[in-house]
């Protein structure tokens, strides 16, 4: 059923799902107990299948109001389809001979892409075709590249987030930009961070990149990137101080995403009657979606449970 629900009535059911969701005490009992995580499927030994069923299980409620209220659906679609760029990465995975035991995340009616996908032997160019026409966008099919086309498929979701707002109506555009600014600095940052270390960009070509690579306005994000990345400094050199250490690049990703969290939490309540507790509400389920994940992995690999712990993005 589509369209049956009004503005304040999807409110009220966001925030009764809101009430729901974990926090650090939830997650400690989890490590201790994983077969209490609902939608664990603990009798499974394949550790996609037990990521695929608890998925399953945490996105059901979204699955459930995404065509509640027309004005919202497009963000919703957005949303979910963030998730579907993990499958495409996983299909390239797939066709460029790399060995992968990650998940295929089901979005239910709401996919472009199908599992059956996965059983079929495609080639690089067979994927990388029907990846352009899933996303209607030329450009990959002139990508060269698994590192190239893959981060540009992370770019692809976040043009498709920012999008959502000319969707919406005036004040609720304004919010959801506000929103989307935040967390699109943040993940510069990260992209920023991991070029720099992991494929020693200079930080001329990173600029260079991100600016060839994103649609939407890149000096205005450059801009709030720059803060949020001197803000951050700010954090990492506390973290240096209390640890005698220089943080990790996984350090800062955990430090930019906690920091998200807090900052996406004390939005939720900004206004009952206004779009920043949906869109908080879908970014808190998104890091609790992979702090269960966390919890599954290090269970598996036998990580103490203070070290799992340690790996939350959560409030406490």
């Amino acid at each position: 059923m589509r369209h049956f629900a009004d503005p304040p009535y999807l409110h009220a059911r966001i925030y009764a799902l809101k009430s729901r969701l974990y926090s650090q005490s939830h997650y400690a009992g989890m490590i201790r107990e994983p077969e209490t995580i609902p939608g664990n499927d603990a009798g499974s030994s394949n550790p996609a299948e037990i990521r695929e069923t608890l998925f399953r299980h945490e996105i059901a409620p979204v699955l459930a109001i995404a065509w509640a209220h027309e004005e919202y659906t497009p963000l919703f679609i957005a949303y979910l389809r963030q998730y579907e760029t993990n499958n495409a990465k996983l299909l390239l995975a797939k066709a460029a001979g790399h060995q992968t035991i990650n998940p295929w995340y089901d979005i239910g009616a709401f996919a472009l892409l199908s599992k059956e996908l996965l059983k079929k032997e495609l080639s690089w160019q067979d994927v990388r075709s029907l990846l352009a026409e899933a996303y209607q966008d030329e450009k990959i099919n002139k990508l060269t590249g698994y590192r190239r086309l893959t981060l540009y498929l992370d770019f692809c979701t976040a043009d498709s987030l920012c999008r959502c707002a000319d969707l919406l109506s005036a004040g609720a555009a304004d919010q959801y930009r506000e929103m989307m600014l935040k967390r699109l600095a943040i993940l510069v940052v990260i992209w920023s961070n991991r070029l720099k270390t992991y494929y020693r960009f200079s930080d001329e070509k990173i600029e260079r990149f991100l600016k060839e690579s994103l649609s939407f306005d890149y000096k205005g994000l450059e801009n709030r990137a720059r803060l949020e990345k001197e803000n951050l400094n700010r954090r990492l050199e506390t973290m240096r101080a209390a640890t005698g250490q220089e943080p990790s690049v996984s350090d800062i990703e955990q430090n930019l995403e906690q920091h998200y969290y807090n900052w996406i939490s004390s939005a939720f309540h900004r206004d009952f009657h206004a779009i920043y507790s949906v869109v908080a509400y879908l970014w808190l389920l998104y890091f609790q979606i992979r702090n269960l994940f966390k919890i599954i992995e290090g269970k598996r690999f036998g990580m103490p449970a203070a070290t799992i712990l340690n790996q939350m993005i959560c409030g406490m």
